[in-house]
């Protein structure tokens, strides 16, 4: 198994021990995330479900993010928070990631490739984290999933 199958196997694994849930809402990772979990047996004891808001419209009607959360872009440590805490109020989870960013290869809203912003919310408080990575997409993908869910197995 590789790094990633046996990170996302400890997760499940942890997650299932305290009995809680997880969701998850995915921007720039495009569902990687969530297939990396399920990937894990035993993941439908532990995981609520996902979404992939890759359009900005997503955004607002899938997960009604406020207007206000838009004006620091699609591309913002406040729209992964955002994202994060929409997900977790809408499925109940204990636990939620999100991640928003731009793969590349151009800059989008002025930020560079590379550019990703992951956050895990809590019943009581959110963790992000900034990634400037230098990768081609499929890279930049697994690299921001890897993170994603090593940010989540240091909160759990």
């Amino acid at each position: 198994m590789n790094k990633l199958g046996n990170l996302a196997t400890k997760i499940v694994k942890k997650l299932s021990e305290k009995n809680k849930t997880l969701s998850i809402a995915e921007s720039c990772t495009g569902g990687f995330i969530s297939s990396t979990i399920t990937d894990v047996p035993g993941a439908s004891k532990v995981f609520s479900g996902g979404v992939v808001v890759y359009a900005t419209e997503m955004k607002k009607k899938i997960l009604n993010i406020n207007e206000e959360v838009f004006k620091y872009g699609v591309i913002s440590l406040q729209m992964a928070e955002a994202m994060s805490n929409s997900i977790k109020h809408i499925t109940g989870s204990d636990y939620s990631i999100a991640t928003t960013g731009n793969l590349g290869p151009d800059t989008m809203e002025g930020k560079p490739k590379g550019l990703i912003y992951i956050a895990v919310a809590t019943l009581k408080q959110n963790y992000t984290i900034e990634l400037n990575l230098d990768n081609d997409r499929l890279s930049n993908k697994k690299e921001a999933t890897f993170k994603a869910l090593k940010l989540l197995e240091k909160v759990l």
